[in-house]
């Protein structure tokens, strides 16, 4: 079974040992959560994926301040963009750093909703799939 936890650290470790800037970590974790989105709507609605994204930015705002202005943008379902463009006002490391902090804890509550082995099965499909592989794959180089 693939560990999506892990598949999204190799993925984001990657950009970081190519020197990826905190533009391209930012658009890869907006990639990244699109897809998840997609995965995860019609099973708990777009409004249930954008409420497990708002109480994961609830939960690591506290050691990522600037991720406040995020937290209180985020009421539109499937909209990224205030995410986005906060990433990339970071730097690279502080931009990796957040991601990282944002999937895991994303990851740790949906498994704690509905079990680590339908997450997996669930988010595990973004991964493996080529056709949803903007989460995986980097096009933008």
């Amino acid at each position: 079974m693939t560990n999506t936890k892990q598949v999204f650290q190799s993925t984001l470790t990657q950009l970081s040992t190519d020197g990826a800037d905190a533009a391209r970590i930012a658009r890869r974790t907006v990639a990244i959560l699109h897809a998840i989105d997609a995965a995860m709507a019609p099973i708990i609605s777009q409004r249930g994926v954008s409420a497990l994204y708002q109480r994961s930015l609830f939960l690591i705002r506290p050691g990522f301040p600037w991720l406040v202005a995020v937290y209180e943008g985020a009421l539109v379902p499937g909209d990224f963009s205030t995410l986005q463009t906060a990433l990339a006002e970071q730097s690279a490391e502080d931009a990796m750093l957040g991601t990282t902090a944002l999937l895991n804890t994303f990851h740790d509550l949906l498994s704690s909703l509905i079990g680590e082995s339908l997450t997996e099965r669930l988010l595990g499909s973004i991964c493996d799939t080529p056709s949803s592989g903007d989460a995986v794959q980097d096009i933008t180089s």
